[in-house]
């Protein structure tokens, strides 16, 4: 198969099989869900709620060395690989659009006979997001290169766009499975143009809209996280109405009122 990559915080890559790491088995597994129920009478139960569970990812690896002692100095840098005080990321080589945000566990290195290899060393990855995420960003897609696109992102099928100037009325395309939500996964929307009189941003296909009262001009950056709007670096809590904007799987209908000679930016990744 194709290598697995780790990807530490700090941007660094390790390619696992050129550090004498083999993978034999990297599978994750679907979404874990979790049901709850009520009992209702005495025949049958009642589904209540439904929440996606983490994942735990199974990496299997034969790991090589020229002796003994290279093989203790394996053990020690695997160690080093997967230290999870902060988390990591690990892809497939041959799918890196998208990866897993991951904790490693405990995993034990026992010799074969000959002291110089270890197989079938399991390591259990914990995902406490449930999901794979792209790799890129919106504003890091690039469609005549194809960075950050690849096969299952639902972005090769879509005419796609995440930058609009002056279109009131306009297509955010969510290629991901689940909402993206403003206090879970928020998009970040950046907006600079003329709206004297503040603006409102409405998605019509969620029924939600958030308004900005406080007027802005085109030289104003308005940056717009999940719940909390800054204008040019300063929380603006109180300029806007307080309410927020969730985005649907696939196609959601964008609509910009009071804001003229204007572009507007979405900036997220999708989750698989």
């Amino acid at each position: 198969m194709s290598t697995i990559m780790f990807q530490k915080l700090d941007g660094t890559v390790y390619d696992l099989d050129k550090l004498g790491f083999r993978v034999k088995k990297f599978d994750p597994p679907t979404t874990s869900y979790n049901y709850s129920y009520q009992q209702i009478g005495q025949y049958g139960a009642v589904l209540t709620d439904i929440q996606a569970q983490q994942l735990v990812i199974p990496l299997v690896v034969n790991i090589l060395a020229t002796d003994s002692n290279d093989l203790f100095l394996q053990r020690m840098k695997l160690n080093r690989l997967l230290q999870s005080h902060e988390p990591f990321y690990v892809y497939d080589a041959a799918a890196s659009h998208i990866r897993w945000k991951v904790y490693a566990e405990s995993a034990s290195v026992g010799r074969d006979n000959s002291f110089w290899r270890a197989s079938n060393v399991t390591i259990n990855l914990d995902c406490p997001d449930g999901y794979a995420e792209s790799s890129f960003t919106t504003q890091q897609f690039d469609k005549q290169s194809g960075k950050g696109i690849g096969w299952g992102s639902k972005l090769f099928s879509h005419s796609w766009q995440y930058t609009f100037t002056n279109q009131n009325d306009f297509t955010f395309f969510n290629a991901g499975i689940i909402p993206l939500t403003a206090d879970e996964h928020p998009v970040t929307i950046y907006f600079n143009g003329d709206a004297p009189n503040g603006f409102t941003i409405t998605n019509k296909t969620t029924g939600q809209s958030m308004k900005m009262s406080k007027g802005v001009a085109a030289k104003d950056n308005v940056v717009i996280s999940g719940l909390i709007p800054t204008i040019n670096d300063q929380q603006q809590y109180t300029s806007g109405d307080h309410n927020y904007l969730d985005f649907n799987p696939d196609e959601n209908q964008i609509h910009i009122d009071g804001a003229s000679n204007f572009t507007i930016k979405f900036d997220t990744r999708f989750y698989y």
